[in-house]
């Protein structure tokens, strides 16, 4: 029984762990700051299908006009007695011509550690997006690849997913004056890995097969604003 509890809980923080909306797919301007949170998770069946309550707290810079720098902090791990970061950057590429959309990647890592283990992940997003309006609101779409460099499971079993895939669609809503955001999110976790022996109850809109997350959040924009 107590093997199960472990297989569980290893099974629930391998999919939370890399469960996070894709941050500043379009960088901010030079010499923003950008403040904020997300909210949301992988669905599952607790009564009714039902996001995880994961919650983060992020920040960004801009440090050129096309490269930002975030992290963020993991709140809903610190609740459970886990310090849970995560940072990197998103450096825009390719601008928008017409039916051509922009293009950016943001390497990073999420990095969690307790009294009892660490862990380290490097991650890779990769985002094309395309504004529209005259608050240059933007749609996307993408994919996050996480790695894992430990060659073992819980209970010393062979790592079988050393990379996850994960597709994602999102769209980011500005305020009038620019100077907040409305972000949201749909990521589609590891499509392609059967979920209908898992331990965790995962719902997904690919069938028996990986999980799907639901992401919402804000962010409120100030400093200089250099285009």
């Amino acid at each position: 029984m107590q093997k199960i509890y472990i297989l569980v809980a290893a099974a629930l923080f391998t999919i939370t762990q890399a469960c996070a909306p894709s941050r500043f797919v379009e960088p901010l301007n030079k010499n923003e700051l950008s403040i904020g949170g997300t909210f949301g998770g992988p669905v599952i069946d607790f009564g009714g299908p039902i996001p995880m309550p994961v919650s983060t707290l992020e920040v960004g810079y801009g440090l050129d006009t096309n490269l930002t720098i975030f992290g963020a902090l993991h709140t809903t791990a610190a609740v459970f007695g886990n310090f849970q970061i995560g940072a990197g950057i998103s450096y825009q590429f390719l601008e928008q011509k017409k039916f051509i959309p922009n293009l950016s990647v943001a390497p990073g890592f999420n990095f969690i550690t307790n009294i009892k283990s660490t862990k380290f992940w490097p991650k890779l997003d990769v985002n094309a997006f395309w504004n529209y309006g005259a608050r240059t609101n933007y749609f996307y779409i993408g994919a996050n690849n996480y790695f894992e460099l430990s060659k073992t499971m819980a209970l010393e079993q062979e790592q079988l997913s050393p990379w996850l895939f994960s597709p994602q669609i999102g769209h980011v809503f500005k305020g009038k004056q620019e100077n907040w955001q409305l972000t949201t999110e749909i990521k589609f976790l590891g499509p392609y890995i059967d979920n209908s022996t898992a331990f965790v109850p995962y719902k997904s809109l690919t069938g028996s097969n990986g999980a799907t997350g639901f992401f919402i959040g804000c962010r409120w924009i100030i400093g200089k604003k250099e285009k």
